[in-house]
């Protein structure tokens, strides 16, 4: 009688304490707020879709004015990705019937649940994606599958955003934004690759509203409470030395929102988003430092006679995108001998790679296009500028000197120098917090090399980037 008036194994519940009426009310509430939420969703469908018809559009114009490949020929290929499989299932059943009928092309729907749909062929999953990337699956060498015609649009989830060649294929299609921003670079991966046929590669997201700031702002609420929360929990007050809790998360999140409005805007290199931890590009700079070390071999006594501060121009390249106008700084930080030794400088390494010293490259608009956290992708810029140059580009630094009166007038380059200060301090806080985070092992660098407001630097070289 008694085991009939309790419930549960573990946690044992008496049914005498159990509010049956207010969890009766409860339940009445809860089915009223549901079968709200249900009766406003219900009329929307594919003919009320402003989202659907945007895609649609997007799909037809690439369709009927099919950008053109390496050899000439025209390419149609569109790939959707969605993070969920019932949003994939929903896109193929309102466009197949009309690229079909319309567009006259072939479609085809990749799921990880195993809902492989196509028009074309074998619904099996490494067909499907053969008849969408013929070419690079070398689909010639298999007799047995379609010759004559290709699958043209692909929607599909995340199982297919790892380990895929469909570099036939020109156009991604992000309908939803992953909450990691490294999945949409996997995503783009996909056709973003080597010896791709096209002359250029394109990325279109939606973005979950239109105004992306009343997204971050939610954002902020979360992620603030979260992180106070997860430092608040260590008991110790001064955790970041005299750096306030508050301020480190607002500095976080606003850094986390400056990638986002990139992302937005730009396709970035995977290395580009891992500024907070070890990136793989720490690993790879072997070839900098052997380059160093045989032009120091080599100019031994000319190195040790010349001043800090030298500094040349040098033109931008239209080929490289990524160049425009600007400087690209060379600091060493001034701080007190090191009495630890090696130890306290592998700390301080985790969060430069080129401890004491701090490369920034900045933009004339002020922008830093890359910070110390990326060392490899400025060095690539620097070779790529100067080396095998042995004699100055005249032109330019007669148009430097006109425009600075033979450096009387610095302003413009102060400012560009103060910024890229300002850049390694910020940078140097957030990853120094990264690095003490970073499970058991996390360091704490060394407070003398710490990059602080009252930190000492020595600029060592300058490198002017101008239009020609």
């Amino acid at each position: 009688m008694q085991d009939a008036l309790e419930v549960g194994k573990k946690l044992i519940f008496k049914m005498a304490h159990l509010d049956l009426d207010g969890w009766t009310r409860a339940l009445h509430e809860d089915r009223k707020q549901l079968r709200a939420i249900y009766l406003d969703a219900r009329d929307v469908g594919p003919e009320r879709d402003a989202k659907l018809d945007e895609l649609r559009r997007l799909i037809r114009q690439k369709v009927e004015n099919p950008t053109r490949r390496k050899d000439g020929e025209p390419n149609r290929k569109v790939l959707v990705f969605t993070a969920f499989a019932d949003t994939a299932t929903y896109l193929y059943d309102a466009l197949v019937d009309r690229v079909r009928k319309d567009l006259r092309i072939h479609a085809a729907l990749v799921t990880g649940a195993g809902q492989n749909r196509t028009t074309l062929g074998s619904t099996e999953f490494n067909q499907i994606l053969t008849n969408f990337s013929p070419e690079a699956k070398q689909r010639s060498r298999i007799k047995s599958m379609p010759q004559d015609e290709e699958i043209d649009l692909l929607i599909a989830t995340d199982c297919i955003s790892e380990g895929q060649n469909l570099q036939d294929c020109d156009t991604v299609v992000n309908y939803d934004i992953h909450w990691n921003p490294v999945r949409i670079i996997q995503r783009f991966g996909r056709v973003d690759r080597l010896k791709s046929p096209n002359t250029e590669v394109r990325l279109i997201n939606f973005w979950p509203t239109e105004d992306l700031n009343k997204y971050i702002d939610l954002k902020h609420r979360v992620e603030a409470r979260m992180a106070l929360v997860d430092i608040a929990t260590t008991t110790d007050d001064n955790l970041l030395q005299d750096t306030p809790i508050e301020e480190l998360v607002s500095d976080q999140l606003r850094y986390r929102d400056r990638q986002l409005k990139r992302l937005q805007q730009e396709i970035l290199d995977m290395d580009e988003l891992n500024e907070d931890g070890v990136s793989l590009t720490e690993f790879t700079l072997d070839d900098f430092r052997q380059d160093l070390l045989n032009y120091i071999e080599a100019n031994r006594a000319l190195l040790e006679d010349a001043p800090f501060g030298l500094y040349t121009v040098v033109p931008t390249d239209p080929a490289m995108k990524v160049i425009a106008p600007g400087v690209i700084f060379c600091l060493r930080q001034v701080s007190d001998p090191d009495p630890a030794g090696a130890k306290d400088a592998d700390r301080s390494e985790t969060v430069n790679p080129l401890q004491p010293h701090f490369l920034v490259y900045v933009r004339d608009d002020g922008n830093v296009r890359f910070t110390f956290a990326q060392p490899k992708q400025i060095l690539d810029l620097y070779r790529h500028l100067c080396a095998g140059r042995g004699t100055p580009y005249e032109s330019l630094c007669e148009l430097f000197d006109r425009e600075t009166d033979n450096g009387g007038k610095m302003d413009r380059y102060s400012a560009l120098f103060a910024r890229a200060l300002d850049s390694i301090l910020q940078t140097f806080k957030r990853r120094s917090a990264a690095a003490l985070q970073s499970g058991r092992g996390g360091l704490l660098v060394p407070q003398r090399q710490q990059a602080s407001e009252d930190s000492e630097f020595e600029l060592i070289t300058w490198l002017v980037i101008k239009s020609p």
